[in-house]
């Protein structure tokens, strides 16, 4: 079955109207309508003079109707264009018709316009990309759908891509809705299958969080544990008190601490390394135990923040998000990627003071590439490709995403963020740009932080 029968349905709206003054439409279709009008002048050519006139008035006002309509759907998104449920219901309303070509057609011109950028199109995006997939014009869909933001935009660009072969950037894209919407009908099997297609197995599993003890360590320590408050799948991390110097920490422990030991050796010696803005203090670690004391970042993550529909707190993103891609851009002047950027490893001192954290996937550039998380990983890495610092960009872009998206599919113009429409066009060129395909992707942060300064125009 395909999106447009998924997502749209087959029985058609009530027919939208065309009421505003627009602009003519293209030649070849007048010329259409003028054949037609003379066909229709002969088949009247023995009625009676005013039933004549009459028909020729009747069609000239339909033709004149149905040029308006095609000129608003030319410009959706746009001032004096349709608004986007209307358009769909004009699709819907001529499925099976001659003139579901046409519509598709002068929406398809419309949605390449520069000014849509922005405009919460992504419903109107999966439906014309599903109707020329049917219609086998794959590329064109892919392309029409790459911009989308929504998961039933991914999910469509995710199976368009597998259809072409690109098993890769299949699974990028599937990872990017299951991190969206865990539970989307259909992803976590797509998933599974493209993997596995890939020589790749799924990681979608939750690793088993139960296994940390936590106990014998800090009893061996200075430190106090004062609460739990994250767990993943390398370790847990807690509150604690450092009783002999008398100030908070983060005491992360690794759930196998034997297995984890290079991991663990890896983030503090890394941490440290790289010292200085934007990254978080390493205090103290031990290999052989298994765990790593660190700065206390009291405001906690973007995941949290993203999690809980804090999403004002994010916005002006021009606050926050130049200092963390400064900070990666630091980590890719000394030869390193990250690795692992993702929203639960940015932290905040503060509203306007992110911090870069979990450097135990960080490796030199070049290096074979070690896992990532779902959905933040870029097609390059998923296919095995070595480490390369565009990883971290691709991440970078997702991250974008995720806070442009956390507003139901980007519609950022609505609301109490109208300022930052033009913010928001902004780093979505940003984000989309990071989201290229790899040689087409800025080669590294400080790249990034370029692209941003000009406006997200490259």
């Amino acid at each position: 079955m395909s999106f447009w029968r998924r997502w749209f349905g087959r029985k058609a709206p009530p027919h939208a109207g065309e009421d505003e003054d627009t602009r003519d439409g293209d030649p070849d279709r007048e010329r259409e309508q003028d054949q037609g009008e003379d066909q229709e002048r002969e088949r009247n050519q023995d009625q009676p003079r005013g039933q004549d006139s009459k028909g020729r008035e009747e069609g000239s006002d339909a033709d004149a109707a149905r040029r308006a309509q095609l000129a608003r759907l030319k410009r959706v998104g746009r001032p004096g264009g349709f608004e986007v449920g209307d358009a769909i219901a004009i699709l819907r309303a001529h499925e099976g018709m001659p003139e579901q070509t046409d519509d598709l057609h002068a929406l398809v011109e419309g949605l390449e316009h520069p000014d849509v950028v922005g405009v919460p199109l992504d419903p109107l995006r999966v439906a014309c990309a599903s109707l020329l997939d049917d219609r086998g014009r794959r590329r064109e869909a892919l392309a029409l759908v790459s911009p989308a933001r929504s998961v039933p935009g991914m999910m469509l660009a995710a199976e368009l891509h597998a259809a072409q072969g690109e098993l890769p950037k299949a699974v990028s894209m599937i990872e990017r809705v299951l991190a969206r919407a865990i539970d989307t009908p259909g992803a976590a099997e797509r998933h599974e299958r493209w993997s596995s297609q890939l020589g790749r197995r799924s990681r979608v599993q939750v690793i088993d969080d139960a296994a940390t003890v936590v106990a014998p360590s800090a009893a061996k320590s200075a430190f106090r544990l004062v609460r739990e408050v994250a767990r993943g799948g390398a370790g847990a991390v807690y509150e604690a008190e450092d009783e002999l110097l008398g100030r908070r920490l983060a005491y992360k422990v690794y759930h196998r601490a034997e297995a984890e030991r290079a991991h663990i050796e890896r983030e503090a010696r890394t941490g440290v390394r790289l010292a200085g803005p934007g990254v978080v203090q390493i205090y103290d670690a031990d290999a052989e135990k298994g765990w790593l004391a660190m700065e206390w970042v009291g405001r906690g993550s973007l995941r949290d923040a993203l999690k809980q529909g804090r999403v004002a707190e994010l916005l002006p993103l021009s606050r926050w998000l130049p200092k963390l891609v400064a900070a990666v851009a630091r980590v890719h002047d000394e030869g390193l990627v990250h690795s692992d950027l993702k929203p639960a490893n940015v932290l905040f001192r503060d509203d306007d003071d992110p911090v870069l954290s979990d450097f135990g996937a960080c490796q030199l550039a070049g290096e074979p590439g070690i896992a990532g998380t779902p959905g933040y990983m870029s097609p390059e890495r998923l296919d095995g490709g070595a480490a390369d610092p565009r990883d971290d960009v691709y991440a970078i872009g997702r991250i974008i995403e995720d806070v442009l998206g956390a507003r139901d599919d980007a519609q950022l113009a609505d609301g109490h963020v109208t300022s930052t429409k033009d913010e928001a066009r902004r780093w979505a060129s940003v984000a989309l740009a990071c989201l290229a395909p790899g040689d087409d992707r800025p080669a590294n942060a400080r790249e990034v932080l370029a692209l941003a300064d000009d406006g997200g125009d490259r």
